[in-house]
């Protein structure tokens, strides 16, 4: 059951990251007309951000006064689940000639697994071996 709160909270996290990212980078870019790359980055760098503080505190309760060794690990473990991304998405496009959308949907499946393994037992150390909770 433990598994399972904490999986639905991740999620929810990971949905409003997006309509974060969305919100601010069309705020940024058709109101007060910034750049689209600009505002790209800005709405992926303030949702991350949020990922990071809301996963922390809310999805996994960490109390660890090491938060930048949470935030280290944190971008290390997202940069690889970008490139794993990429990768997912490339090889099911032109290896597989899979739609690129449906490759689109298969990668976030795949990082989605990536994230919250490693984010559970390395980033926030929540599981510890799978089975014991960290209190």
């Amino acid at each position: 059951m433990i598994l399972i709160n904490v999986l639905l909270k991740f999620s929810l996290i990971g949905i409003i990251g997006v309509v974060i990212n969305f919100l601010i980078t069309f705020l940024l870019k058709e109101y007060l007309k910034v750049n689209k790359y600009v505002s790209n980055s800005f709405g992926y760098l303030i949702a991350i951000s949020f990922n990071f503080l809301a996963n922390k505190f809310f999805t996994f309760k960490s109390d660890s006064s090491e938060i930048y060794d949470e935030v280290f690990k944190f971008i290390i473990v997202t940069s690889i689940g970008i490139l794993i991304n990429h990768i997912v998405v490339y090889l099911l496009t032109e290896k597989k000639n899979m739609n690129f959308y449906f490759s689109k949907i298969a990668a976030v499946i795949v990082v989605f697994i990536w994230n919250f393994t490693l984010h559970s037992i390395f980033t926030f150390k929540y599981f510890i071996f799978w089975t014991a909770k960290k209190d």
